[in-house]
């Protein structure tokens, strides 16, 4: 009891145990807590305070446009050792196959990755997406050491009316004894109560009505604290209405910007502070309470649990002046290789011509049509908009100062898939294009734009570069664009290049009069699954209806 151990950290402990403070030190050997006293040690740290490492409880690496070793380099210092990742985006392209090859690249990181087997691939089956996992290949991937859960279920309709294959899905979980995590915006009465049946967790309320009447019914519910859904503020009163040892914190999609200037789930930490909640129940809601939720080790200061700690100056401004993983200190990628698995290939479609954009006319039409519009609200949110739009020799365009173009979702997984066009309210644009290929979930080829010329444009781009995004300006002729090679989602690039990049289409995007968020919110305009309006590249969906709908009313 009195050898020599490898590190004393000294400092005040934040006890998620016991949700307080108390002055202390952690004793630490062979990567692992030892004891919480003092102990003959070969290195002492003095720290202003001592918390468990961040658990980031429910997000997509993807989002990040950067591998996980790149993405684990970024968000190490700001004391987030570890993620849930639901590699669901990279299972839309690539299936099984690119699922293992995620896991792989965990091996190169000291980032504690932990994953969740995507439940719903694809979402639906009115979009064409690059891959399938049935509950066979769900239930084979369930069987990876570092899987702790079944994806979020996405696919509530085929819940509720017991779809074999969701069920099988969800029973591989349960036989296993896994997590089930949920998806439901909007899911509310019956509906609601039904899927609680089978769901442990959500992460997509709104509304703070939302989030508490899945407290009231058990689910564990995630405030989120993403790039497009900033929902923390709004959520944040929950935690003087329930328990809030049931709460944590993720940020679901956190883009490469967003990151390197604010950091991860970290920057949900801070900001919960400053909105005045309490800075122990904090750190419990993005460690012990997500742990729990998982049946992690860590996320916690305890004997026998893995010494993944945070040394802090300041714990209100959670201002980070080292970190530990099984106690190595301030742990980095030992080299940065740029080397995975993943595919480079997966970006196939013929080029395309700005007529193939069009929405045609019928002979008979008059000079201008009624239309469905996507009304892109902020966030992953959409309304439903009609708008009357000119009909100019047989062809649709869009109407001038009106703030409506043009949009486009053109199959890219070489499945001979069709383009799906339609119209868009509310990015800003008023001259040119803007394009991806990360477009949930199937991430085809999503393009908007207030010419169809500079559309077409943009695609061929992404297409002749494998999949990323760019923007385009027909006045001076420019194109931005980053290259997103590996599975069209992600960069093979440091992230600081990345970065680089990234702004560098955004600042194209503002010049032509996208607004704050724009990227982000197009790569969302084709996810079939979260109402109102989306657009799949089989055509317009009215998704409470779950079905298509023409774009030019009858």
């Amino acid at each position: 009891m009195t050898d020599t151990v490898d590190t004393l950290v000294r400092g005040t402990l934040a006890n998620v145990h016991t949700g307080s403070l108390e002055d202390g030190a952690v004793a630490v050997d062979d990567g692992e807590i030892v004891a919480l006293a003092e102990r003959p040690a070969e290195r002492t740290l003095d720290a202003g305070y001592v918390a468990p490492g961040l658990i980031d409880a429910h997000m997509h690496v993807e989002s990040s446009m950067v591998t996980l070793p790149e993405y684990g380099n970024a968000v190490l210092p700001g004391g987030v050792t570890s993620v849930i990742h639901d590699p669901h985006e990279i299972a839309n392209v690539l299936g099984e196959p690119g699922v293992r090859a995620v896991v792989e690249d965990a091996a190169n990181t000291p980032l504690k990755a932990r994953f969740t087997v995507p439940s719903s691939v694809p979402a639906t089956s009115l979009q064409d997406a690059g891959a399938t996992l049935s509950a066979a290949s769900v239930a084979s991937l369930l069987d990876i050491d570092s899987v702790v859960a079944l994806g979020e279920v996405m696919d509530i309709p085929g819940l509720l009316a017991g779809d074999e294959e969701v069920h099988a899905k969800i029973a591989s979980a349960r036989e296993r004894g896994l997590t089930v995590d949920g998806h439901m915006p909007g899911v509310d009465g019956a509906a609601l109560h039904e899927a609680a049946r089978y769901l442990d967790t959500d992460h997509e309320s709104i509304t703070l009505d939302e989030a508490r009447t899945r407290a009231e019914l058990g689910l564990r519910v995630y405030l989120r604290e993403g790039s497009s859904s900033r929902n923390l503020a709004d959520l944040l009163p929950l935690t003087d209405a329930v328990d809030t040892r049931r709460l944590s914190l993720c940020t679901d999609d956190r883009e490469v910007v967003d990151i390197v200037d604010h950091g991860g789930v970290d920057f949900a930490v801070r900001k919960a502070i400053d909105e005045g909640a309490d800075p122990v129940e904090v750190v419990q809601m993005a460690t012990l309470n997500t742990a729990e939720s998982y049946d992690l080790p860590f996320g916690r200061i305890k004997p026998g649990a893995p010494a993944d700690l945070v040394l802090l100056d300041d714990l209100e401004s959670w201002d980070v002046a080292h970190v530990m993983i099984d106690g190595e200190l301030d742990p980095t990628a030992s080299e940065r290789t740029g080397d995975t698995n993943l595919a480079t290939d997966t970006v196939k479609f013929d080029p395309v011509a700005g007529t193939d954009l069009a929405i045609e006319t019928p002979a008979e039409a008059g000079n201008t049509a009624d239309v469905r519009v996507i009304d892109a609200v902020g966030g992953l949110q959409t309304d439903p908009m009609d708008a009357t739009v000119p009909n100019e020799a047989g062809v649709l365009v869009p109407p001038d100062d009106e703030d409506i173009v043009s949009l486009a979702v053109i199959e890219r997984h070489g499945c001979d898939g069709g383009i799906g066009r339609g119209f868009v309210h509310g990015l800003g644009l008023h001259r040119g294009a803007i394009g991806s290929t990360v477009a949930h979930d199937a991430h085809n080829c999503v393009v908007a734009g207030t010419d169809r010329d500079a559309m077409a444009t943009v695609a061929n781009h992404l297409r002749d570069i494998g999949g990323g995004i760019a923007a385009f300006d027909p006045t001076t002729e420019k194109t931005a664009s980053l290259a997103l090679p590996v599975a069209g989602l992600m960069s093979d690039a440091p992230i600081e290049t990345v970065y680089e990049e990234y702004e560098r289409v955004e600042a194209l995007a503002a010049d032509l009069g996208l607004v704050d968020s724009g990227l982000m919110e197009l790569s969302f305009l084709a996810l079939e699954v979260i109402p109102t309006y989306r657009l799949t590249n089989n055509g317009l969906v009215d998704v409470e209806a779950g079905e298509y709908v023409d774009v030019i009313r009858s």
